[in-house]
């Protein structure tokens, strides 16, 4: 009988936890500088559709200088990252191909 019980609450439990996995995340509580240090290509779709969504709603509201302002920002922070990955992929690839 209690094992019963421990596999139904167990199986809500973990039932709960997955759609909470699943949500969204909820980026309005952030600055628009902590925005803007967030890393859009480590996050999931749908963290990435909030994120935008998110920018998006806030840009339209800006000036043309906090826009400026901010698209300097998340470019400043691209490069600190290694913006360039994805690109130049074959980039010190080349000394492997000198053998074949």
């Amino acid at each position: 009988m209690y094992r019963k019980k421990f596999m139904q609450a167990a199986a809500v439990a973990f039932g709960l936890i997955s759609l909470s996995a699943m949500a969204a995340q909820d980026f309005s509580g952030l600055g628009t500088t902590e925005l803007t240090q967030l890393k859009p290509s480590e996050m999931g779709e749908e963290d990435r559709n909030a994120f935008r969504a998110e920018m998006q709603k806030r840009s339209a509201n800006m000036s043309a200088a906090e826009k400026d302002e901010t698209r300097n920002q998340m470019r400043e922070q691209k490069k600190g990252q290694g913006g360039g990955q994805g690109r130049g992929g074959m980039q010190g690839g080349g000394g492997m191909r000198m053998g074949h």
